[in-house]
C-alpha cells in the first residue's frame, strides 16, 4: 500500500500542504478521479500526485503525461510541479490536449493520411476554408438556415461547428452520411426538431474541407486528436505503442472533456492502468 511506503524528504512538503482528502487522493494509483469544488486545490492535488509517482514511486517524468485545456494552466502547472520537483523533473508530456496529440500525430502522420512536416490550421483558418467552399455554391442550392440568411456569416460559422463536432465524436468524412442519417432518425423518432437540410449539406462540406486540407498536407484542431484516437481503437500494435510509453497519465479539468479527449485519455492510460483525473462536475461545460 502506498501510505506505508516511507515518504521521501523532497516529498514531504508538497504533502504537508494538503488536506487529508487530498493527500489520500495524490496518494492513490491505478484509476483516480477527483470531483471538487472551484478554489479546493484540484490542480495541487494534480501536482502533488505528479510528485509523489516520480519521489516515491520512481516514475520516470518523461513517461508521465499530464494534460489541461489552456497553454496558461499547462504553464502554471509545470511551474508547480516544477517548484515540488525542479525544473529537470517536469514531465516532457506536459501540455494541452492539442499540443501533446499534434506531437503524437507529427509522429506518426500516416494515420492521418499526412505527411512530415504538415501544417496546423487554427479555427480561423478552418472557418475560412469552409467559407471558400460555400461561396462556391449557388444560394439557391444553399440550405436556407434557421436564423439569417443563406451562405451569410453565421451559416458559415455554423456550417464550420458542425464538422468541428463531428470530429470531436470521431465521425471521420467517410463515416459521416450514416452518423448524420441516424441522428436526424433519432431526434424525428423523438418528435425533436433537426435542421436536416442543413446538416445533409454538412455531410458534403465535410468531405470536400477534408480534401483541401488533405491537399495542403494540413491538420486542423479536430485532426490532432482525432486521427491519433481512432488509430488507436483500430490498430491494436500503434495502440500498443503509443500506450505502453507512459506509466501514468494525468487531467486536469476532466469535467470539460469530449469523446475525443475521453478516449485518447483512457486508451493511452489502458497499458499502465495509471490515470489520475481532476474536475468539477458543477462547471462542466457538455
Amino acid at each position: 500500500m502506498t501510505g506505508d511506503l516511507p515518504v521521501p524528504r523532497a516529498l514531504a512538503p508538497v504533502l504537508d500542504s494538503l488536506t487529508p482528502e487530498q493527500r489520500r487522493a495524490a496518494m492513490a494509483l491505478g484509476y483516480v478521479l477527483v470531483l471538487a469544488g472551484a478554489g479546493t486545490g484540484k490542480t495541487k492535488t494534480l501536482t502533488a500526485g505528479v510528485a509523489t509517482r516520480v519521489e516515491l514511486h520512481g516514475m520516470v517524468p518523461g513517461q508521465i503525461l499530464c494534460v489541461t485545456f489552456t497553454n496558461k494552466a499547462a504553464q502554471e502547472m509545470r511551474k508547480r510541479i516544477g517548484d515540488v520537483l525542479g525544473p529537470y523533473s517536469v514531465p516532457t508530456w506536459l501540455g494541452t490536449f492539442h499540443a501533446l496529440a499534434a506531437r503524437q500525430l507529427r509522429a506518426e502522420p500516416e494515420v492521418a493520411q499526412l505527411r512530415s512536416g504538415f501544417d496546423i490550421r487554427d479555427a480561423e483558418d478552418s472557418l475560412a476554408i469552409v467559407r471558400r467552399l460555400i461561396r462556391t455554391v449557388p444560394k439557391e442550392k444553399l440550405p436556407v438556415p434557421q436564423e439569417g440568411a443563406p451562405g451569410d456569416a453565421r451559416q458559415i460559422k455554423k456550417m464550420a461547428e458542425r464538422i468541428a463536432r463531428l470530429k470531436e465524436d470521431l465521425i471521420t468524412p467517410v463515416a459521416a452520411f450514416a452518423h448524420v442519417e441516424s441522428l436526424i432518425g433519432r431526434r424525428q423518432s423523438a418528435n425533436l426538431h433537426v435542421d436536416h437540410e442543413s446538416w445533409r449539406f454538412v455531410v458534403g462540406l465535410y468531405g470536400r474541407y477534408q480534401a483541401i486540407l488533405r491537399e495542403q498536407n494540413a491538420a486542423d484542431f479536430g485532426d490532432l486528436l482525432m486521427w491519433p484516437t481512432l488509430a488507436m481503437l483500430h490498430d491494436a500494435e500503434y495502440h500498443r505503442r503509443w500506450s505502453a510509453r507512459f506509466t501514468a497519465v494525468m487531467a486536469d479539468e476532466f469535467q470539460d472533456v469530449n469523446r475525443a479527449q475521453y478516449l485518447w485519455l483512457t486508451l493511452l492510460g489502458r497499458t499502465s492502468g495509471e490515470l489520475f483525473c481532476v474536475g468539477d462536475d458543477s462547471q462542466s461545460i457538455l
